[in-house]
Order: structure tokens, then sequence, then C-alpha cells
């Protein structure tokens, strides 16, 4: 998936997170940070988490908050938080190791970011996504789905 992009100011690599709710929470910054959304929205991530945990967590070791453009979204974007240490999103018994928020302004959007999470599962490179530590080890990771 070429289109999504990674840099230095979207992604966070191998942080420790006191919580699944301190962890979207830095993606949601990440997010503020570049223009995508107002910090209300992460108060939806958060909130979507806690209310929608299987349309959140869709596979062992991989979480995708957002929640509706409504709630705060200007533009679409993505961020990346990987975890030295697996957490539990709102009690799942799935551990989460790769978070990806992001906004999507339209369906089209919505789908795009998903398709491109369910590429990481399918070519299983989660755990090399985790263990990245630079922009480059990303790129390249991501450059193999």
């Amino acid at each position: 998936m070429a289109e999504i992009l990674f840099n230095e100011t979207n992604m966070r690599l191998r942080i420790e997170a006191e919580s699944w709710e301190a962890a979207v929470g830095i993606g949601g910054e990440l997010l503020v940070a570049q223009g995508c959304v107002e910090e209300s929205y992460i108060d939806g991530m958060i909130q979507n988490v806690s209310q929608h945990r299987v349309d959140v967590v869709i596979a062992e070791g991989i979480a995708i908050p957002h929640t509706r453009y409504e709630d705060g979204a200007f533009r679409t974007g993505i961020s990346l938080v990987t975890l030295k240490t697996p957490l539990s999103f709102s009690g799942s018994k799935e551990m989460v190791k790769v978070v990806l928020c992001f906004s999507a302004m339209n369906l089209q959007d919505y789908w795009h970011m998903v398709s491109f999470a369910l590429d990481l599962i399918e070519y299983g490179v989660l755990d090399q996504l985790t263990e990245a530590k630079t922009l480059e080890e990303v790129k390249s990771i991501v450059a193999l789905c």
C-alpha cells in the first residue's frame, strides 16, 4: 500500500503505554499535530473503542481506533503507534501491539484504511512492524504489503 505514507510526524515506535487509552491518545495527538483532526476526535476514538471493541481490535496484535468524521475530522490521515508491551483494549482477549489510528472523510477513505490494516495482517508483518526502530524500517515493511 504505497499510498499510505509514514513519516517522522505520524508515528511513534516501540513506546511504553500504561493503558490502551494512553496508546490511542498518542495516536490521536499525532493526527491532531498533522492537522487531520481536532482534540475532540481523540475522545471519540476512546469512546468508540469502549463501545465497539470488536470493530477496533480487528485481529490479534492490531487495533484501528477511529470514529466518525463528524466527531472532529478535518481530513483523512493515519498514525502508527507500536507498543513495546502489548495491551488489552477494553477487555479484549487479543493483545494489541500495533495501533493504527485514522481519520476518514468518506466511506472510500474508511475502507482504504481498513484494507491497509488487513494487508498488514495478511502479509504477516505485524511482528516486524512492532520490532521496527526507524522510519526506514517501517517503510521497508509496509512496502512488502
